[in-house]
């Protein structure tokens, strides 16, 4: 009898083994994924501030040329430089649209 009951006890011990690594395992893994969800957040976040400044600024060179354009032709055909930037910039924002349609599809 003091076979098999160091028998049971030897499978004890290794199945005790067996969830010890299992655990340090998964343990390693988890952190892994941690650390890799942080950093890709990380970039996202990155990403997403440098997106906003990007537009910031093609908005403020968009709304300079436009007023450069105004001053050249204020005195010859006012109405029609306002016009033309009026209608580019509504072609724009249709663009915008269109794009921002196609890619959330």
């Amino acid at each position: 009898m003091s076979m098999l009951g160091a028998g049971i006890t030897g499978v004890i011990e290794a199945v005790g083994h067996l969830g010890a690594t299992v655990a340090v395992s998964l343990e390693r893994r988890l952190e892994q994924l941690r650390v890799a969800v942080r950093k890709e957040v990380r970039g996202a976040a990155a990403a997403f501030a440098w997106a906003i400044a990007a537009a910031a600024l093609g908005f403020a060179a968009l709304a300079f040329g436009a007023v450069a354009i105004l001053i050249a032709a204020w005195d010859s055909h006012p109405v029609l430089a306002a016009s033309l930037i009026a209608l580019g910039f509504c072609l724009l924002a249709i663009i915008a649209v269109l794009l921002m349609r196609s890619s959330t599809r």
